[in-house]
């Protein structure tokens, strides 16, 4: 509060001041009393939050158990929608699952059995009993004592359903444990940077954003469910994680104190445990290859009665030539999970589909052909146009071969980057980072011309001057500005990426009234800083642009309308020359530095948290972003669109004179429109717009609907949802389609292909693509 009371104080000290050394004591007197209105109300404002804020730092242990205890029940609910959601893509509620087994690992994998038994009755040191199968997972965990638990499988084995089948038992059992089982997806934590815990905390934000509230003293509420073992992390793809950091991964799993499950890969995990150490206190399961049998009984049991004779011929070749080739592969290809359920989806889900091609030896003449074709057969089939979408049928008018395009270009980002996670906010970093920054600068150049004419037009209107060719040449001369600006933009988010950020980021908040308590002060501070280092960045870049622009138009510096500029702000800086316009570039970026810096305080007091009892999905996200960049967006707008109409114009003339409204709006509406413009391009939002929206679909990279075209594949199947974030449906998907998409080229495929039907208008009215 103290922090926010001495920024007011300080503005308003500043405004009277020049007011009085422009115009003198009498209209100081007049500004002086505005601004002791403002203050009074601010500071009401301001004693009221520190009021609610001190009442809610000391409630009692109840009242905060209760809170605590009613957030991991919201949180608990998040989770299982999601786990439910993969259970019914993956079918695993089918009456005739797939039996998938599994077996105690060998000892070279697991940590001193004494240590895992330590605090048992007999305290044993040989190894559990832990052989079983998909229905008994929740017994396996609860057999080890203490909570930490390996699933080893190799790719495909079904280590990630498994995971989301444990955790919907635990659900199923919540006397066992008060803990909530959360999935986290590995491929993003890199442990020599964040701890354990840390990451855990920003990616329970990360996912769910009502987890950015604070308790009473400040604290996440994320951190707080962490800190009192409200959560069980169910971590996803330990091989995701960079090799060269597996060793310090280990060592930061074996330093968490408490229940954790892990999922791994057999090779990668071996090497790090050879190389480092077993996952302390850990016990570890490998999941075990399908048995014929039972693979046979499920495609017959979920397939027509015409497919199940052809079925029978198929394993009738494998059972009676197993040293044929064909048969190698085929059995060999059918030993896992993921592509067993590739091989119901093609053959007994897609007419005019034939399960005895897969003895084609010609064809498939490894066990790798072979299931290369599996992956690609099955986008084709998901993309069939007979096939029904299971939200919004007909909505869709992609094909198959400009899925192929699309998914395969994201897919190659996400291949290069190493990662799963799909983020709507950084689809920007599909292209080279020069081509983020002239895009920018390009599109910037654009608007700011637009803005320049614009601006000369209604400040004449308004002010009753005559509109004509000149005011077009002036406005022309702005998109230098605005090139200069977008280039500013573009190379502060190129900057903050390599300073270790990820550039822009969704904002998790939701504007308006809220209980509570304000930021910490470091927040507040942290974030100010931020902002008005953006905007004091920026002035050498606008400086530039103003002795571009102003040295074109003004042919006398002398009299130029940058020294009336300077003037307005700093009429004790007596300067000539091209100095004119480098001040006068100083100057606007510190009106927009400080403008940035008061709007993200505002923001930070009049805003919460995202609502718990909200759904959770990318998009959620989007909107909220959405939001507080249009009040951020406006506000900066019209704060340097007000501070340039007061001073400047009064460089001109007394208010209301001609000069006076000319000359201000003009200014304003020049200066705060750029000013908006940049603080929209840094936005996660701005970028969505910027590229996502724009660029990306005129390249021929995305769709000119690149939402609807997201939630249509995880629809289908191709993605699935971790959080907030969309992910391919399994990493060996994503890695066909990158490799496809670089032997096969990026040509540019045509849009719309397919036929479009009445049903196709009335769905995209019903669910209107998100901007």
């Amino acid at each position: 509060m103290l922090l926010l009371l001495i920024a007011a104080i300080v503005t308003l000290l500043l405004w009277v001041g020049l007011t009085v050394f422009n115009n003198g004591m009498d209209a100081g007197n007049h500004v002086a009393g505005i601004a002791s209105a403002i203050f009074a109300a601010t500071a009401l404002y301001l004693q009221v939050r520190s009021s609610q804020s001190q009442s809610q730092t000391r409630p009692d242990a109840t009242d905060t158990d209760i809170r605590v205890e009613s957030t991991a029940r919201v949180l608990a609910l998040r989770v299982q929608e999601i786990s439910q959601q993969e259970e019914r893509n993956w079918r695993i509620g089918d009456p005739w699952a797939l039996r998938v087994r599994w077996r105690t690992a060998s000892d070279d994998v697991v940590d001193h059995w004494e240590k895992i038994q330590a605090f048992t009755a007999d305290g044993g040191d040989r190894p559990l009993p832990l052989t079983g199968d998909l229905p008994g997972v929740h017994s396996l965990y609860q057999s080890v004592p203490t909570g930490r638990l390996v699933i080893i499988g190799r790719a495909g084995a079904g280590k990630t359903v498994l995971a989301h089948r444990l955790i919907l038992e635990c659900f199923n059992h919540p006397g066992d444990s008060l803990r909530v089982p959360v999935l986290f997806s590995l491929g993003s934590w890199d442990p020599s940077r964040t701890g354990l815990h840390d990451w855990l905390a920003d990616r329970l934000i990360g996912d769910y954003a009502f987890l950015e509230g604070v308790d009473s003293t400040g604290t996440p509420l994320a951190r707080v469910l962490l800190e009192s073992g409200r959560i069980l992390p169910v971590l996803d793809g330990f091989d995701e994680i960079q090799q060269h950091h597996h060793g310090a991964a280990i060592s930061e799993l074996s330093r968490f104190d408490g229940p954790l499950i892990l999922t791994t890969r057999p090779d990668e995990y071996a090497a790090a445990a050879s190389a480092t150490r077993a996952l302390s206190r850990a016990a570890a399961i490998e999941l075990e290859d399908l048995a014929l049998d039972d693979v046979q009984r499920y495609l017959q049991a979920v397939s027509g009665k015409t497919r199940t004779a052809q079925w029978e011929s198929v394993f009738s070749h494998v059972r009676t030539r197993p040293d044929d080739v064909v048969s190698r592969n085929l059995a060999a290809a059918l030993s896992t999970p993921l592509l067993v359920m590739l091989t119901r989806t093609i053959y007994n889900e897609t007419p005019h589909q034939n399960p005895t091609d897969l003895l084609d030896g010609g064809r498939f003449p490894t066990q790798d052909a072979l299931e290369e074709h599996l992956f690609s057969a099955y986008l084709t089939a998901l993309y069939d146009p007979r096939r029904t979408v299971r939200s919004g049928a007909g909505r869709a008018t992609w094909t198959d071969h400009q899925a192929r395009h699309w998914l395969g270009h994201l897919a190659d980002h996400l291949a290069r980057l190493n990662t799963q996670d799909l983020t709507w906010w950084r689809l920007d970093a599909t292209l080279r980072r020069r081509t983020r920054v002239l895009v920018t600068g390009l599109v910037a150049m654009l608007v700011g011309g637009i803005v320049g004419v614009l601006s000369y037009v209604v400040a004449n209107q308004l002010s009753g001057a005559p509109v004509g060719g000149a005011q077009f040449r002036e406005g022309l001369l702005e998109m230098g500005t605005g090139l200069v600006a977008g280039l500013a933009a573009g190379l502060l988010n190129e900057t903050r990426t390599r300073r270790g950020g990820t550039g822009r980021n969704p904002e998790r908040l939701r504007l308006g009234p809220s209980r509570q308590p304000l930021p910490a002060r470091s927040r507040v501070l942290r974030g100010i800083g931020v902002e008005l280092v953006i905007g004091l960045s920026a002035a050498l870049l606008f400086s530039l642009a103003s002795w571009l622009i102003w040295g074109v138009a003004d042919d006398d510096p002398s009299n130029s309308s940058a020294r009336n500029f300077v003037w307005a702000f700093a009429p004790w800086l007596h300067i000539t020359g091209t100095a004119i316009y480098v001040a006068a570039g100083l100057i606007l970026g510190f009106l927009v530095g400080i403008s940035y810096a008061f709007v993200n305080a505002v923001v930070y007091v009049f805003s919460g948290p995202n609502d718990r009892n909200s759904a959770v999905s990318p998009w959620d996200l989007l909107s909220m972003d959405r939001g507080v960049t249009l009040f951020r967006v406006g506000m900066v707008g019209f704060a340097v669109l007000l501070m340039n109409f007061v001073l400047v114009g009064n460089q001109y003339g007394d208010f209301p004179s001609a000069a006076f409204l000319r000359q201000g709006l003009l200014y304003g509406l020049l200066y705060g429109s750029f000013a908006a413009l940049t603080r929209l391009v840094l936005s996660a939002w701005g970028g969505w717009l910027l590229f996502a929206r724009l660029w990306l679909p005129l390249c021929g990279r995305l769709p000119w609907r690149p939402k609807l075209f997201l939630d249509d594949a995880y629809d289908r199947g191709v993605l699935r949802q971790s959080g907030a974030v969309y992910q391919f449906r399994h990493v060996r998907l994503r890695d066909h389609l990158a490799d496809q998409h670089r032997t096969e080229g990026r040509g540019v495929p045509e849009e719309p292909a397919a036929p479009r039907t009445a049903n196709d208008h009335v769905a995209e009215q019903e669910a209107p693509e998100q901007v």
